[in-house]
């Protein structure tokens, strides 16, 4: 089984960093350069992408998600998000893939 990363900022990966999820921190002008590193990576299973960095990279991780076969990403709410953690990143991975955990 792959690997789970995070690319988002530095609230929402050190959060993520404190459950075991690898992770880097990214704004928006070196969030497509991380996404590339991570899914050129042969352990990325799942690669979640903070919702604020998603807006300029909808194309590309529609393209890795449709095309791949591996990793699938899940775009999330960051910690400071106006929506807020609302559900477990658990919730939003299962959701995402149509199944249960």
């Amino acid at each position: 089984m792959g690997k789970i990363y995070i690319i988002g900022d530095m609230h929402t990966v050190s959060a993520f960093r404190l459950s075991g999820v690898e992770g880097v921190v990214a704004g928006p002008d070196n969030a497509s350069a991380r996404l590339e590193e991570i899914i050129g990576k042969k352990d990325a299973g799942i690669v979640l992408v903070t919702n604020d960095l998603s807006l300029d990279l909808q194309a590309r991780i529609r393209e890795i998600n449709l095309n791949m076969p591996s990793p699938v990403v899940i775009e999330i709410p960051g910690i400071d998000d106006p929506e807020g953690f609302r559900k477990s990143a658990m919730s939003y991975i299962s959701e995402a893939l149509g199944i249960s955990l």
